[in-house]
């Protein structure tokens, strides 16, 4: 019963989240105006009531001072597009959805969204993440088992590099976030067989790691003996993040808590190294949450502040009604983890449903996208001063599943 429940949780929630953020054609064309500077990407989404299908949209906004935005001026997205912000790029990705395989890419200026052109990727490619070196864009793509390297200034294809040797089980290793240190591609792969998990036997966390000067494989790393599985979210840009000192984080999923013996955590790679630190290995379920009488499976969205804390939205199984209300269920907690102590504290807000889930920061703050009984949008926390809205200070037209500040 408990795996049928993770499964529908599951397929629901990968349609939900496929609204999320991070990182040719140059004429400038359609430019939207959504407010004066724009230094904010928000997306939301409105889900019909099966909850697998609706509509979702992107816009820009100026700041966080109390609003109620609607969608009559954002830009309408695939329900199951991913807004991945690099630098002043937006690129909307096909998704697991299936209902397009174009890649688009918009740019900011000025306070405005311009969309700058298309490509059409390979027939259910499956992309959901991209990170941008120069010209170059590296594209995962999930269903193909490939990294396609992309000139996203002329929106051309460049090559692509086929990873399906490096399967487990089959012939996909599934790649998923990724992110570029000291001209390495560090990308994760989800190990999915046969569906959305992994394999039972296989509680293992894969990393390939691609010199992107040569787009060559140098090697694939495993960390095996935690048991912490299913590394990043592919729809999470920054569930594989690097801190002040270069060392990389990556936040594992164990397989959605669906899967026996399977654990979601955190792993690292120092700085300069190119394997796991054998030293470091934090393991999410049995992990106390101070403030909350009950433990996560796994973390919806997450990031990183500075100083080694760490936010995110946390998935707790315990709230799950019987039967599953995906709108009214409120089973999303959010936190704060803290990556030298290994330690998870529940922040002073209402639970959300899983079609909350943003994580961002502005400024100095934390920015939460929480749909809760009582305020839906965009609500604040202080970490200095540990003080955390009562209500939306920006409420939103439908659920807010993205928030990006442009630096």
């Amino acid at each position: 019963m408990r795996t049928k429940l993770n499964t529908l949780v599951l397929i629901i929630s990968i349609i939900a989240m496929l609204i999320f953020t991070s990182c040719s054609d140059d004429k400038v064309t359609n430019p939207i105006v959504s407010g004066s500077e724009g230094n904010i990407l928000i997306s939301t989404m409105l889900p019909n009531p099966d909850g697998m299908s609706g509509s979702a949209y992107m816009q820009l906004i100026d700041n966080l001072e109390v609003k109620a935005l609607t969608n009559e001026t954002a830009i309408p997205i695939s329900f199951s597009s991913a807004p991945v912000v690099c630098g002043n790029n937006i690129f909307i990705l096909p998704g697991w959805g299936g209902e397009t395989d174009d890649m688009t890419k918009y740019s900011r200026s000025g306070g405005k969204l311009a969309k700058q052109g298309k490509l059409t990727l390979p027939a259910s490619s499956g992309a959901t993440n991209v990170v941008t070196h120069g010209d170059l864009a590296f594209v995962s793509c999930s269903a193909l088992g490939k990294i396609l390297v992309v000139n996203h200034e002329k929106m051309e294809m460049v090559t692509e590099i086929d990873l399906s040797s490096f399967g487990a089980g089959d012939q996909n290793p599934d790649p998923s976030s990724m992110l570029i240190r000291d001209n390495y591609l560090f990308v994760a792969l989800s190990q999915m067989v046969g569906g959305y998990y992994p394999a039972p036997d296989r509680p293992y966390s894969d990393v390939i790691i691609i010199n992107i000067d040569t787009n060559k494989v140098v090697k694939m790393i495993t960390e095996s003996a935690s048991g912490i599985s299913t590394p990043t979210r592919p729809i999470d840009p920054y569930s594989i993040f690097m801190d002040e000192n270069n060392d990389i984080y990556i936040v594992c999923i164990g397989g959605f808590g669906a899967v026996s013996g399977h654990k979601s955590g955190i792993l690292r790679i120092k700085s300069g190294e190119t394997e796991f630190d054998d030293n470091y290995k934090f393991i999410f379920n049995t992990t106390a949450i101070n403030g909350e009488e009950n433990t996560l499976d796994y973390i919806h969205a997450v990031r990183y502040y500075g100083n080694g804390k760490l936010y995110g939205t946390a998935n707790i199984p315990a709230y799950y009604s019987n039967p599953v209300n995906y709108i009214e269920d409120r089973t999303v907690v959010p936190v704060e983890i803290d990556l030298e102590a290994q330690t998870i504290t529940k922040l002073n807000f209402a639970n959300s449903n899983i079609y909350g889930t943003a994580v961002g920061t502005f400024k100095d703050q934390i920015v939460l996208g929480l749909a809760t009984t009582s305020s839906n949008g965009f609500y604040t926390f202080n970490p200095s001063k540990g003080e955390a809205s009562s209500s939306a200070t920006v409420t939103t037209e439908g659920y807010p599943f993205s928030f990006v500040e442009f630096k």
